[in-house]
């Protein structure tokens, strides 16, 4: 064999070796190179979907008049202007809404918590007696002796010595319901503040529940001895606090038709009884010469006996201060901190002889405010103030009406003074004024806004 045979069977073992040490050029490749290859980075996406949109852009750049782009943009701004406007007009809802919960929650508050002043001497100016409503029915012949008006002054509800009991629409002067109660003489009325139930005390031992509305009788309440003088429910509750002859008062329950708990103390017949929103009670004590604020919750009680006078007549101003009136003709204004009266009006309806005083038979109060009222048989009904940071009370009207002023309520907002006016006391008939009529009077009031 040559040697040029021998070198060329060298060199193909040679490149034999190699080729079989050297991977394939056609191996196919692994499925994880695959998932590899087929996953695509999303910045890459968000890169290719922007160069579409400038793309796109561009192109109808290109397209867009001079006046289109002017149209484009002006509607741009617009829709900026009108979502500044949005978002301002939902702010300042929210806020006024915020601030309106927040004014209701406190006023709401200051109420029931009898904390509320409302300073309305200064803006009563006067009253329009030749345009007072009269309310009479034919079948309340007697003397009217006690009403009261629901909290939203819809409806009044009257009284009587003949025994009926009317219920009346304010606003259309209209009888609604009557309900009678024979040989009776209806001395007390209160309403719920829902006008679900009416109290009526009645002159006997019981007292008779009706519906506020049709003055069905839905149940009767016994558990005092003697004849019951007054009821008045708490307000906002059915919580009804009820005064007696028998010298008690007693706490009764109107969700359940139950009777509560007796507060004793009295030392003679309780003549007059008045709650506000809190459990809290006044009572006058008429020949025992005292008053005395009951706290329910604490189960005690205050005694205000620093005057040797006999009661007729109390009402609640607020939660700290009351009011009354003495058979001796005096008015006067307490605080439930102080055992003697703040101030004291000698007189305060005159004398009837020399020696004889016009009996306070009533008293009203328009609520946490400054303005009071008192009535007598003087042919006067009399409006007073409290001054001096509620330390003093001041003549303020003067009313002409003749009869006894059996009693007296505000509507809420004080523009209007109801009097029940009859030709004998509510409480007896010791004598009588034949020139009065048996009526109750709805006198408007002027009040400067």
């Amino acid at each position: 064999m040559s040697l040029f045979k021998v070198g060329r069977k060298q060199n193909e073992k040679v490149n034999l070796k190699r080729t079989k040490g050297a991977p394939k050029a056609n191996i196919k490749p692994s499925k994880e190179a695959k998932v590899e290859d087929d996953n695509i980075d999303s910045d890459e996406e968000l890169l290719k979907e922007q160069h579409k949109f400038r793309d796109v852009e561009d192109d109808m750049a290109t397209l867009e008049t001079t006046q289109d782009k002017r149209i484009r943009l002006a509607k741009q701004y617009l829709r900026h202007v009108q979502e500044q406007q949005q978002d301002r007009e939902e702010y300042e809802d929210e806020t006024e809404l915020t601030r309106g919960m927040a004014r209701s929650l406190k006023e709401s508050y200051l109420s029931s918590t009898g904390k509320t002043y409302r300073p309305l001497a200064a803006k009563l100016t006067n009253f329009d007696l030749d345009n007072a409503t009269t309310l009479h029915w034919k079948m309340q012949r007697l003397s009217p002796t006690c009403c009261t008006l629901s909290e939203n002054n819809a409806a009044l509800y009257v009284g009587c010595k003949s025994g009926w009991i009317v219920r009346w629409d304010l606003k259309s002067a209209k009888r609604t319901a009557s309900f009678h109660v024979k040989n009776c003489n209806v001395k007390s009325l209160s309403v719920s503040h829902d006008m679900k139930y009416l109290a009526v005390a009645d002159g006997t031992e019981e007292i008779k529940i009706l519906d506020g509305t049709s003055l069905v009788q839905l149940n009767t309440l016994n558990g005092h001895s003697k004849a019951v003088n007054g009821v008045v429910f708490r307000k906002g509750t059915y919580q009804l606090y009820s005064c007696s002859a028998d010298r008690t008062v007693k706490v009764w329950s109107l969700d359940e038709m139950v009777y509560i708990e007796t507060l004793y103390g009295h030392q003679s017949e309780v003549s007059g009884i008045d709650a506000l929103s809190i459990e809290r009670i006044v009572t006058s004590g008429g020949m025992d010469q005292s008053l005395r604020v009951w706290k329910v919750a604490e189960e005690t009680q205050l005694v205000y006996n620093a005057l040797t006078e006999d009661f007729s007549a109390v009402k609640f101003v607020n939660t700290e201060l009351f009011i009354s009136g003495s058979i001796e003709g005096s008015l006067c204004l307490w605080s439930c901190a102080k055992k003697k009266p703040l101030h004291r009006i000698v007189l305060a309806h005159g004398e009837e002889d020399v020696g004889h005083p016009n009996w306070i038979s009533s008293v009203g109060v328009l609520a946490n405010s400054d303005v009071i009222a008192s009535g007598s048989c003087d042919g006067f009904v009399r409006v007073w103030k409290l001054a001096n940071k509620r330390r003093s009370i001041e003549p303020l009207l003067t009313i002409p009406v003749v009869g006894f002023i059996n009693a007296i309520e505000f509507t809420s907002d004080g523009r209007f003074l109801i009097v029940a006016v009859g030709q004998e006391h509510r409480l007896g008939r010791w004598w009588t004024l034949r020139n009065a009529k048996n009526r109750t009077l709805v006198i408007p009031l002027s009040i400067d806004v």
